[in-house]
């Protein structure tokens, strides 16, 4: 199976799906956003969400484009967001934590966390599977 990297998904980080949870007004989480400082646990933590995360956005994505139903994108969309929310918790993250670096990422002051993410990203794909880190 192709690595993320493989697929030409390194840039996978723009295109991180948020986890709606409550609604939030979009200043107020980027405010929160912008602020918000890694380690490099964290910044492990995330990566390891995204590599789990993404077979499961790219079924949803291909179902939903599949099907012309608006009841059957949404079922779609409430199973996927139901998957990723337990991989993150599993993880040891919140959604609204996610969902905060998710939004640093995309801004303009997180080119430096995107590319630490990425890295460690690249880092996990080159690791020996028999080593894979535990959430």
């Amino acid at each position: 199976m192709p690595s993320v990297a493989q697929k030409g998904l390194v840039g996978l980080i723009w295109v991180c799906t948020s986890i709606p949870v409550l609604t939030v007004s979009l200043a107020v989480a980027q405010t929160a956003a912008t602020s918000l400082v890694l380690t490099d646990e964290q910044v492990a933590k995330y990566a390891r969400i995204v590599l789990e995360m993404e077979p499961h956005r790219q079924e949803a994505q291909q179902r939903s484009q599949a099907t012309a139903d608006p009841a059957s994108k949404d079922q779609i969309r409430r199973e996927f967001i139901r998957t990723a929310t337990e991989i993150i918790t599993r993880h040891g993250m919140t959604v609204p934590e996610y969902n905060r670096i998710t939004l640093l990422i995309r801004s303009e002051e997180g080119r430096d966390l995107q590319q630490r993410i990425e890295a460690e990203i690249l880092r996990l794909q080159s690791a020996d599977p028999r080593e894979s880190p535990k959430p």
